[in-house]
């Protein structure tokens, strides 16, 4: 298999991703938080803060365009339905979001995304893809999922930007109505944006459409929930 190959979950492999394939990108991703979280008072007073900051907004940008071009490529030869992977996913949208953010400091729009980004973590716990290090899709669903969880934090840490508890309910709101187009989108197009509807799950252990959507609602009102507590806590503090 060709590194640009495209590649699926319905692919047969021999071993699949490995372990060791998994665990580095994560160590690297947890490296990095950490120089942020502990170094993040001289990275605010930094005198090229602004480039290091667009940097990685820019490094956004490249993450996701390059996946878009890689479906495009593969769609020409009917290996994938592009319109499948234009990124209406809670992933895409906070890549999106948060590299904007990079550059406009737009509080606002973080503070509709924040939750959004930290679900990126499922996409590290349980990536959607099988091949390992000899894949593009490998190296591009970590490098942008990783930078989407650095760019959030490093705009939390260093700039000092979280949500308040109406922030919090506005982003919920937004949640509910994304969830409603994704489902008209998926049953006329034939998609699996937000990974709910007919014939999707939002993950492999999930219960099937439309029982799904309970499990969905309860989750990401847990997950708002216990950001609102730690914010909070941040807050009082």
């Amino acid at each position: 298999m060709g590194f640009f190959d495209f590649t699926s979950l319905d692919d047969e492999v021999v071993h699949g991703l490995t372990l060791f394939e998994k665990l580095v990108p994560v160590v690297i991703l947890i490296g990095i938080l950490f120089l942020i979280f502990k170094f993040h008072s001289q990275i605010k007073g930094y005198k090229h803060e602004k480039v290091l900051r667009y940097t990685i907004g820019a490094l956004m940008f490249v993450g996701e365009f390059s996946y878009m071009a890689w479906n495009f490529v593969h769609s020409l030869s009917d290996r994938v339905y592009f319109i499948s992977t234009l990124p209406f996913y809670l992933c895409s949208y906070a890549i999106w979001g948060i590299a904007l953010v990079m550059f406009t400091m737009n509080k606002k729009m973080y503070n509709y995304v924040f939750v959004f980004a930290f679900l990126g973590v499922l996409a590290l716990i349980f990536p959607n893809l099988n091949h390992g290090f000899n894949s593009f899709r490998y190296y591009q669903l970590y490098f942008s999922h990783s930078l989407l969880l650095i760019g959030c934090l490093y705009l939390y840490k260093v700039h000092d930007f979280y949500p308040d508890k109406k922030a919090l309910v506005n982003s919920f709101i937004f949640l509910q109505i994304l969830v409603v187009v994704s489902i008209i989108g998926n049953i006329i197009l034939d998609t699996e944006f937000l990974f709910i509807g007919p014939g999707n799950k939002p993950i492999g252990f999930a219960w099937d459409w439309p029982w799904h959507m309970i499990q969905y609602e309860v989750m990401m009102l847990l997950v708002y929930y216990v950001t609102y507590r730690i914010l909070r806590r941040k807050e009082v503090k």
